[in-house]
């Protein structure tokens, strides 16, 4: 079953924040946050 999806705003300057936590340029916004979000729960 496919994972269900949906669209978030975010401002620019958050975007440039994500895109500094990315590891790789092609890595997409959802993987960075998870991993913020997981980390968060420790």
């Amino acid at each position: 079953m496919a994972k269900e999806i949906t669209t978030i705003k975010l401002s620019k300057d958050t975007v440039k924040l994500l895109n500094q936590l990315k590891i790789h340029p092609r890595q997409s916004y959802e993987e960075v946050i998870v991993k913020l979000l997981k980390k968060g729960k420790k």
